[in-house]
């Protein structure tokens, strides 16, 4: 009777099955004809592969779309069901057809290029053997894995997917590599040219899946007569589709959550001066101008001080850290990199500029490990004021301060701590960071050194819950106050500009010559669409104006804060004006900036900030 069977299928899936001959065929003379390609890989087996991987994947699914997959969904299964024949017998005629199937092509194939190779290297029986186990087994394991998936009927493509989402995990959120297992490491690397050693790991682990896939095949059919199997084959229902897509997209995007937070390697310089601080380390790297003897002496400055301000906050754990030099930026610009695959913070800088300030740098460098320790949730724009007022602090503490002077020149306006952003950007990040830091000044001096360093704490460090739930059940800093006996934040407002007004008054003589100064930007239409943008620095007081820089960035849809690294310069000399030599198009959106630098200050004063829309 099993003999009427493979007559029955025979005269069912004949065209099919001369279709998939004559498909693999096609592919294996295609690479056949551009077996140049593989004369670098030493052996023409390597050609093998590509055969291989289509009868194990596309070819396997055909056959079980044909066998198993249509008969149960076009019900021809029940006549079979009234015939003298076990369902086991049925099944195992199918699994054998399936695999007679796939292995003659194959065959096929090893024997082409085995006549087309011998010209050119001897080659063995055992070899030839060798080769058609490695490469029948991938396909062997194809075949029982799409067989039982098409047994699951209306649950196979789910079972796809969620197959899909697994390999994804295990590659991303564990050490497993599926080139060393099982069917991938058959056709690994050695796959033409191992001719002696035979991988029974691999081979036995293939043939076990296999085995068992095959087992839960028969379990399938023969669990209550069949009847399983055949309610399986039914239509999903509206209920099951829409709990299985729940489901899958639960899963994914659990996936991704655990992707995110995956403790990355920590990213490391081949060579590069290293301090460790509170087991992380510091790496300084050295350059064209910067020997690596200055790059010791940043390195230790920077691990000494990067301790001294973790310790108050009482962060226990930093994140790695690595600076490195690079000429094209400005000595009073700093970049941090982003980085894909490695954890930690790498900036970089122009070390080897005689105007590089390394206090500055400094409030930049710690700025960026707070918000990498704290995952980005210390930048809330309504405490962003604290985070950039505390690094600027801290790194002034000692010294000359020039803290009252900057505060002076960045307070000649009015500013709303709570919209911290559009603050930065019109001061800059130097004059925004001493503006913030008078306030921090006055808030320590109100709270006193052990409430205000508990403060500190409670804000900058890393939050005990996160998401919307931690935002919600974050204290604000009005309660944080309130706690510490503290100024409310009115109160906390009104003493800073108390301050600020003290600031102004005794730094009149800085402030003064900058009352004169009037930048200008026109914009002149060229053409229905575009235009070019004039711009001049113009003084009241008939003195000639200073030299001064035209910043510009054109602002991408959305776009938040502008990086200082990213804004493009135009300098322009004294009691001159100039034109921007770019055109400018109808429709789009630009950030225009006028600084001028100031040596009494030791950083650049913005004098106007401006995002245009270009009419």
């Amino acid at each position: 009777m099993s003999l009427a069977l493979v007559r029955k299928e025979w005269r069912e899936h004949r065209g099919a099955w001369l279709l998939l001959q004559s498909f693999v065929a096609a592919v294996l003379f295609v690479a056949w004809r551009g077996q140049e390609a593989f004369a670098e890989q030493g052996s023409l087996f390597a050609l093998l592969k590509g055969p291989t991987l289509l009868l194990a994947t596309g070819g396997a699914l055909f056959v079980a779309h044909r066998l198993i997959v249509r008969e149960y969904g076009q019900r021809t299964q029940l006549f079979l069901e009234v015939l003298p024949v076990s369902r086991a017998r049925v099944l195992a005629t199918k699994l054998v057809l399936g695999a007679a199937a796939l292995l003659p092509p194959l065959v096929l194939s090893l024997l082409l290029l085995w006549h087309q190779a011998r010209a050119h290297e001897p080659i063995s029986g055992r070899f030839v053997l060798l080769l058609l186990s490695r490469a029948f087994t991938p396909v062997l394991l194809g075949w029982c894995f799409f067989a039982f998936a098409g047994l699951l009927g209306r649950y196979r493509n789910p079972l796809y997917l969620f197959l899909l989402i697994a390999l994804f995990a295990a590659d991303h959120l564990t050490d497993f590599d599926l080139s060393r297992w099982g069917p991938v490491a058959l056709l690994g690397s050695d796959f033409a040219f191992e001719r002696h050693r035979v991988p029974w790991k691999d081979l036995l682990t293939c043939w076990a899946l296999s085995g068992a896939l095959a087992g839960a095949g028969f379990g399938l059919v023969l669990y209550r007569d069949g009847t399983l199997a055949e309610l399986l084959s039914q239509r999903m229902s509206h209920r099951e589709k829409v709990f299985i897509a729940c489901l899958l997209v639960g899963l994914f995007v659990c996936v991704a959550t655990w992707g995110e937070a995956k403790q990355r390697k920590p990213f490391a310089l081949s060579e590069a001066e290293r301090v460790t601080v509170k087991s992380s380390s510091l790496q300084v790297a050295s350059g064209v101008g910067f020997p690596p003897e200055r790059a010791r002496r940043l390195a230790e400055l920077l691990a000494t001080d990067l301790r001294a301000v973790s310790d108050f906050l009482g962060l226990e754990q930093l994140p790695p850290v690595a600076v490195l030099p690079i000429l094209e930026l400005d000595a009073d610009v700093f970049q941090r990199a982003k980085l894909e695959k490695a954890d930690g913070v790498v900036v970089r800088a122009n070390l080897a500029d005689p105007d590089f300030d390394p206090l500055a740098f400094e409030s930049f460098l710690f700025r960026e490990v707070l918000i990498e320790a704290s995952q980005g949730r210390v930048l809330r724009e309504e405490r962003q004021w604290l985070l950039d007022g505390f690094t600027s602090w801290w790194v002034n503490q000692t010294g000359a301060e020039p803290l009252p002077a900057r505060a002076a020149v960045a307070s000649r306006e009015d500013f709303e701590e709570k919209h911290w952003l559009t603050t930065r950007e019109r001061l800059g990040p130097c004059l925004s960071g001493a503006l913030a830091a008078r306030g921090i000044q006055v808030l320590r001096h109100r709270l006193g050194q052990a409430a205000f360093q508990e403060l500190m704490r409670r804000v900058l460090v890393l939050p005990e819950a996160t998401g919307f739930w931690g935002l919600w059940r974050e204290p604000r800093l009005a309660e944080l106050l309130a706690h510490r006996d503290g100024p409310t934040v009115d109160e906390l407002a009104g003493f800073w500009r108390e301050a600020l007004r003290r600031d102004r008054e005794s730094h009149a003589a800085v402030l003064e010559p900058l009352a004169w100064l009037q930048p200008t930007l026109t914009l002149v239409a060229e053409s229905a669409r575009t235009f070019r943008l004039e711009h001049a620095l113009r003084t009241d007081s008939g003195a000639p104006p200073p030299s001064y820089a035209l910043l510009h960035h054109a602002l991408e849809p959305f776009e938040n804060e502008v990086p200082t690294h990213a804004l493009s310069r135009q300098d322009v000399m004294s009691g001159t004006s100039a034109r921007l030599p770019l055109g400018l198009a109808w429709g789009d959106r630009w950030l225009f900036v006028v600084q001028v630098d100031s040596e009494v200050l030791g950083c650049p004063i913005r004098l106007l900030a401006q995002r245009r829309e270009i009419r």
